[in-house]
């Protein structure tokens, strides 16, 4: 587009916004037709103006086209802008310094005597290595396996010595591997509250009757009327 059309065209949207203006302004309010005119010629002139420098007027532009540049170019640019000197040439570099003194080695440099000596002295220490190596024995076949310990197991209590326990709880319990007083007397709350959920009704028995410390009592040699009433048998 021309410049010349760009400029006209924006006039004209200008002098729209302008009329619309006027149009909207005279007669509202307190403002005459006069004040409406000069609001409609006020935003004639500003849009005018700024329709045409943005949309006519050259603008520089943010980013400038160096030419299809890339990176690679500028490293070949910035290697070849360094002086000689300081580039130093790849074979330079490849080829590994060789130090002219280096002894070569070849087989059977070796003087042969010192290969003599050795070998003797290897033949010398290898029937004394044999010597002090001690002889793994045979495994004997007869050798008889040590019979494993019997367990001991403890004659059973009477259990209806403890008040509380009759002969139907006293069979139970030794079905359940309950045959001493001492295993009474170790149960802890949690052993006491298993064994009062698996004898059900009579499972209140345990600690209305204090089984675990008449078990206690009994188990350290002592008596209570109760256990003394069934020794007599008075009592079951």
């Amino acid at each position: 587009m021309e410049r010349s059309v760009c400029n006209r065209n924006c006039w004209i949207l200008g002098a729209i916004a302008g009329i619309v203006v006027l149009l909207f302004t005279s007669g509202i309010g307190d403002l005459g037709f006069a004040a409406g005119l000069f609001l409609g010629l006020l935003t004639f002139g500003m849009v005018g103006a700024m329709l045409v420098w943005l949309v006519c007027n050259d603008r520089p532009e943010l980013f400038h086209d160096d030419g299809g540049v890339t990176g690679l170019d500028w490293k070949r640019e910035l290697a070849d802008s360094q002086p000689e000197a300081m580039m130093v040439p790849a074979s330079v570099v490849a080829e590994p310094q060789v130090s002219s003194n280096q002894m070569p080695i070849v087989a059977g440099a070796m003087p042969a005597g010192r290969s003599v000596v050795a070998e003797t002295k290897v033949a010398k220490a290898a029937p004394e290595v044999a010597k002090a190596a001690p002889k793994a024995k045979p495994a004997s076949g007869k050798a008889k396996a040590k019979p494993a310990a019997k367990k001991v197991e403890l004659p059973a209590d009477d259990l209806r010595r403890i008040n509380g326990v009759g002969p139907k709880l006293s069979d139970w319990l030794h079905e359940n591997g309950v045959t001493r007083f001492e295993q009474i007397a170790a149960w802890d709350g949690e052993a006491v509250a298993d064994f009062a959920h698996r004898l059900g009704r009579m499972g209140g028995r345990i600690e209305a009757d204090d089984w675990v410390g008449q078990a206690r009592l009994l188990a350290s040699g002592g008596e209570t009327e109760h256990s003394r009433a069934v020794d007599r048998g008075e009592s079951t």
